[in-house]
């Protein structure tokens, strides 16, 4: 019956930083709790600039030379980093309703090991949106992981069209996922039924001194002439392909840099490379605007000058899938306050 929080001063030297003050337990505290910028001295636009330019695919011993902070900073301020947009998407992305998704993986290593490590990616091809990741090996858990990732970001009934490369995995991570148990007449076991309408299509290419010789076209699940139809309600040409999560590959590989061929930064530990990843997930999601995504504006948008006016707004893949209203700033991301356990709280 009252109002808990109240605005209770302000601290800091090098910026203002607003602290609050709950009546109901007559607790102060700051505005920064529960956000990676909780006890930094160092300016909210200082971090965002140094985790936007590793997001943007520079390492962070280039980091430290261009920026001048010590490695095991900006180290501390990309685990934070990770930890806080892992628990944001935890948060935020659920209840989605996709359309068609393209899975793949790609081969990175670690330094000191020599056993090769998969980046397990399944991306939604009208938002960009890119409903799970698994980092591990290539084996049959790994492309369940992945799978049951993606089936928790999905609405109840939403069941999107598949397509990947010919790896035979995905078939039975799938079809363990999308479908049904069903009693069996005069029998004690049920029967797992696949779902009515699941589509999954391969795109299986044939390599030959790493060149493409040929490639082949194959549904693992219902008819080429029903995937063609939905892929054209969706706007789409009606081919069956994997182009669109082979483009988000190669965002991967440009923006974290210990993904990048042949590199002197890889990852030292697997939950350095994953919190890096989850890190620029949540730069990719809700900062970094894509140009697919832009809409044209009814009217353009004068600008100072002789600058040419506006005439598109720029979107991200969470405002396409209607998590977000606008593009956010790298300050507003680490603002986002998200407590562990996937609490939603308000962003105001």
């Amino acid at each position: 019956n009252i109002h808990a929080l109240v605005g209770y001063g302000s601290h800091g030297k090098s910026q203002c930083i607003q602290d609050l003050f709950c009546q109901a337990c007559k607790t102060k505290f700051t505005v920064r709790r529960d956000t990676p910028l909780y006890r930094l001295n160092t300016p909210t636009q200082r971090v965002g600039e140094v985790l936007s330019a590793l997001a943007e695919g520079l390492d962070v011993a280039a980091s430290v030379r261009v920026f001048g902070h010590a490695e095991a900073t900006i180290q501390r301020w990309l685990t934070r980093a990770g930890m806080h947009a892992e628990r944001l998407h935890d948060s935020l992305f659920h209840d989605l309703d996709l359309q068609h998704v393209q899975l793949d993986e790609l081969k990175t290593r670690l330094r000191q090991r020599v056993q090769e490590m998969w980046l397990w990616v399944a991306i939604d091809v009208k938002t960009k949106a890119i409903a799970a990741v698994e980092l591990g090996a290539r084996t049959q858990v790994s492309a369940h992981r992945l799978i049951h990732g993606m089936k928790r970001v999905l609405a109840e009934n939403c069941l999107p069209i598949f397509t990947s490369d010919g790896l035979r995995m995905y078939f039975y991570a799938l079809t363990a996922h999308f479908g049904y148990w069903c009693p069996q007449e005069g029998r004690r076991k049920r029967a797992w039924i696949v779902a009515s309408g699941f589509l999954y299509g391969q795109v299986i290419k044939r390599y030959r001194r790493r060149r493409t010789v040929g490639i082949e076209y194959r549904m693992q699940w219902g008819r080429f002439e029903d995937l063609k139809a939905r892929l054209k309600a969706l706007g789409l040409s009606g081919k069956l392909n994997t182009a669109y999560v082979e483009r988000v590959n190669l965002t991967l590989r440009q923006g974290i840099a210990p993904l990048i061929r042949r590199t002197w930064g890889t990852a030292q530990t697997l939950d350095g490379l994953r919190l890096h990843l989850e890190w620029w997930k949540g730069y990719y999601h809700f900062i970094r605007p894509h140009m697919s995504l832009r809409e044209e504006l009814s009217q353009p948008i004068a600008r100072k000058g002789r600058q040419i006016p506006k005439r598109y707004r720029a979107r991200t893949p969470a405002v396409a899938v209607g998590i977000t209203d606008h593009r956010w700033t790298a300050r507003e991301c680490l603002s986002y306050p998200c407590v562990a356990g996937g609490a939603r709280l308000a962003h105001g």
